[in-house]
């Protein structure tokens, strides 16, 4: 009986994602694009607009923007999804620089959102908010290297001769969304992770660690050779991208000795 619940609630998920996207499409997209990098993104707010010519923030902007400023990140997902359905339903409506959910830096360029009152109706309203919710860690997924469980990384280690990485991560750590959304998916970090690594994403208030490593917080990151069971560093902390290569550069080096 659960596992049909689990399979009717993913189906009302899709048919929302679907949903909400042909929405977005029809009433959005002639304005805010969909997924930029956030590295770029910034880099075009300091030329002022000039790298890009945005008309206005892009999808992950404001997916990324109302994860991480509507509601208690530390609260239950449908209480934080009612949430951000009110507040689109209100910023719609009327719009005001004063309720952005993306910084003013990254904003100041664009001109005044027009209000959107009565343009959606509830179930409108209540798709498209579930898309934009979604859209941001449906990005991450796609545009970072493939993570899989310990068992299959050991696995995947061992026949490809790679060294195994467990990032070490909670749903509501700032530092964590972050170094996923500007690190993870930069190109270079995923090349350098699938030429090497086998990623393993762990939420450590839900998982133990194996090997009997303990938690360092969070993000934290643990490396173990491709025999499944020596480890070769534990290490605490966010990163930049260049930071962050130079970390796997060195993980490299000692998986070696």
């Amino acid at each position: 009986m659960k596992k049909m619940g689990w399979l009717i609630a993913i189906g009302y998920s899709l048919l929302f994602g679907m949903e909400g996207k042909e929405i977005f499409d029809t009433k959005c997209a002639s304005c805010h694009d969909y997924y930029i990098p956030f590295n770029e993104l910034k880099r075009n707010a300091q030329s002022n607009n000039t790298l890009l010519n945005l008309k206005a923030p892009t999808l992950n902007q404001l997916s990324y923007g109302v994860r991480m400023n509507i509601g208690d990140l530390k609260a239950d997902e449908e209480t934080q999804r009612m949430e951000v359905e009110a507040f689109v339903e209100d910023y719609i409506a009327a719009p005001h620089r004063k309720k952005n959910v993306v910084p003013s830096e990254m904003t100041k360029f664009f001109p005044a959102m027009p209000s959107m009152e009565g343009r959606l109706n509830e179930e409108e309203i209540e798709a498209l908010s579930n898309f934009i919710f979604d859209y941001d860690e449906a990005m991450v997924i796609e545009h970072s290297a493939p993570a899989v469980d310990f068992e299959k990384a050991k696995a995947l280690a061992k026949q490809e001769n790679k060294i195994i990485m467990i990032r070490g991560v909670l749903p509501y750590c700032k530092w964590c969304i972050k170094m996923d959304r500007e690190v993870m998916v930069e190109k270079e970090v995923v090349e350098a992770l699938l030429k090497d690594f086998v990623v393993v994403k762990t939420d450590v208030a839900l998982e133990k660690l194996p090997l009997g490593m303990q938690s360092l917080g969070t993000p934290s990151f643990y490396f173990i050779k491709s025999d499944g069971t020596t480890i070769i560093a534990q290490t605490r902390g966010y990163r930049e991208k260049q930071e962050f290569l130079e970390l796997l550069d060195t993980i490299r080096r000692q998986a070696k000795q």
